[in-house]
């Protein structure tokens, strides 16, 4: 596992571009990676205060090919991090996610829904806690955070997507389901910043 700090330079054009349109912030990463993002398993959070973008991913990213409009600042290789992870131990966790639920369609089809209520976000957290062997100690939910993109005509052209943020302190409870969550990230979205968990001794 590969964690890479770019930083955004804004008087670059395709930098601004990035940050307003998270169509292409997700197609700019993939760059680096020549390949889509299931098989690079990339997650990425952008600091929109410093304009540092973090960029996790099981494949190691090419530093010939970085994006236009951003400078590296540093790649670490994270593997075999997981080996300290063990049930009962504890983190302080930074998680951007979107909370949702699926909505029937009078097609037949199910649409994501964002849960409306910081009661029901709470209840989802907790539900992927179960789900992927952590248990919420403590957490605080902060503001949330709406992006938006162009998806193709055929995917239905302008999209946004909401997140919110939660952090608090956790503990694992079963350390292989925690490892797949904590490479391959947690709820929808992941392909626009969202549920990259990060993570720090409690």
């Amino acid at each position: 596992m590969y964690l890479s700090k770019f930083h955004l330079n804004l008087r670059n054009v395709m930098a601004r571009k990035c940050l307003a349109d998270c169509q292409i912030m997700h197609r700019s990463i993939q760059r680096l990676f020549h390949c889509s993002r299931d098989e690079s398993g990339t997650l990425y959070r952008m600091d929109t205060k410093r304009l540092n973008l973090y960029v996790w991913s099981k494949l190691a990213p090419d530093l010939t090919d970085i994006p236009e409009g951003m400078e590296l600042m540093g790649v670490k290789n994270l593997a075999g991090l997981e080996e300290s992870f063990q049930a009962g131990r504890c983190y302080q966790f930074d998680l951007l996610a979107a909370p949702t639920k699926k909505v029937p369609r009078t097609n037949g089809n199910s649409q994501r829904r964002y849960l409306k209520t910081a009661t029901e976000r709470l209840a989802w957290l907790q539900r992927k806690g179960q789900q992927y062997g952590f248990r919420i100690l403590h957490v605080e939910e902060g503001k949330e955070e709406t992006t938006s993109g162009t998806h193709d005509e055929m995917h239905g052209g302008r999209m946004t997507d909401t997140a919110v943020l939660f952090q608090g302190v956790l503990q694992i409870t079963q350390k292989e389901l925690f490892c797949e969550c904590w490479q391959n990230g947690l709820g929808p979205g992941k392909s626009y910043g969202r549920g990259m968990l990060l993570l720090k001794n409690a």
